[in-house]
């Protein structure tokens, strides 16, 4: 038998105790949740003259202060002190008392006072507690998202990355899909003549244009200066345009020398991606063409809308 306290989880995760839970309640519903507590309870104790009320009192205002705080705090231990001064009131006229039940009508307010301090500041700690763990958690979950976002997107270039790739292999499946290839040509090269600044600023605009033509989600940064876009078969005339436009905006070596700039050497492959051995041999094939275009002079395409 589960003997646990029931809980209640909020959004952030946070299991929060119902006994100390922050109902969602206008303030003259706690007053008047309160208030009928308090009433049945006197009821209660007057209908069976219970000789020590206060005992069976004080747990109502602990509960209303525990539940609602002040706000039904105060008009719990207010009809407790009521009920107190008419219960050792002379002739129950609130006003005159003897000596001694003068004295336990001190007592009563001053437990009053204590208990309804402690329950309610101890239940204003609690609530501050909670909000801030759902703050953690928040920012926790915030940072997580974040964490994830960097883990699968390349530093340099914005576009995705190789873990990514990994992470996306089953949304490809069952699918017809080109595969593309693209290689920065002579980028060592690039790198020795003109810094690695310029050769990462080359990556990054590459990077962009092929996001921007075949859609960021589609486009990884397959190695140093390679990169992959796995796309949806719309037709070879159709891909060749894209992979043009991006030839097309191909970055300069040199900001100073705008007409000399980048070349790429691409291949592609297209069939039906039964399971990951078929997207595997896309890759391998694409990779196998963009080297044809390579040893063909470079700056080409190299590729076939047969499947393969």
């Amino acid at each position: 038998m589960n003997t646990d306290h029931p809980v209640e989880r909020e959004a952030g995760g946070v299991h929060r105790p119902y006994f100390i839970m922050e109902l969602k309640l206008l303030p003259w519903q706690e007053l008047l949740i309160s208030a009928v507590m308090m009433l049945v309870l006197i009821l209660v104790v007057v209908h069976f003259n219970v000789p020590n009320p206060n005992m069976i009192l004080i747990a109502g205002l602990v509960v209303s202060a525990a539940i609602f705080g002040y706000n039904g705090g105060l008009l719990a231990g207010g009809l407790m002190l009521l009920y107190s001064m008419y219960f050792f009131s002379t002739d129950h006229n609130f006003i005159s008392y003897t000596p001694l039940n003068l004295e336990k009508l001190i007592v009563i307010l001053i437990g009053i006072t204590v208990v309804l301090l402690f329950v309610c500041e101890l239940k204003r700690s609690s609530m501050r507690a909670f909000n801030e763990i759902d703050e953690l958690t928040r920012k926790l979950k915030e940072d997580n998202i974040l964490l994830k976002e960097l883990s699968l997107n390349d530093a340099l270039t914005g576009i995705r990355n190789r873990l990514a790739l990994r992470h996306d292999f089953n949304s490809y499946i069952g699918k017809d899909l080109y595969v593309v290839m693209l290689d920065v040509d002579n980028f060592k090269e690039i790198n020795d003549q003109y810094g690695h600044e310029q050769g990462d600023r080359i990556l990054r605009v590459t990077g962009r244009n092929l996001a921007d033509q075949f859609g960021q989600e589609h486009c990884y940064r397959y190695g140093g200066d390679e990169f992959l876009a796995i796309l949806p078969n719309a037709g070879e005339t159709a891909l060749r345009s894209q992979i043009k436009s991006v030839f097309e905006l191909s970055p300069p070596l040199d900001k100073s020398k705008p007409d000399i700039c980048a070349g790429y050497s691409v291949g592609y492959a297209t069939g039906h991606v039964a399971d990951d051995y078929d997207l595997r041999r896309l890759f391998t094939i694409a990779d196998e063409r963009m080297y044809t275009a390579k040893r063909a002079g470079k700056n080409q395409i190299e590729g076939s809308s047969a499947p393969a």
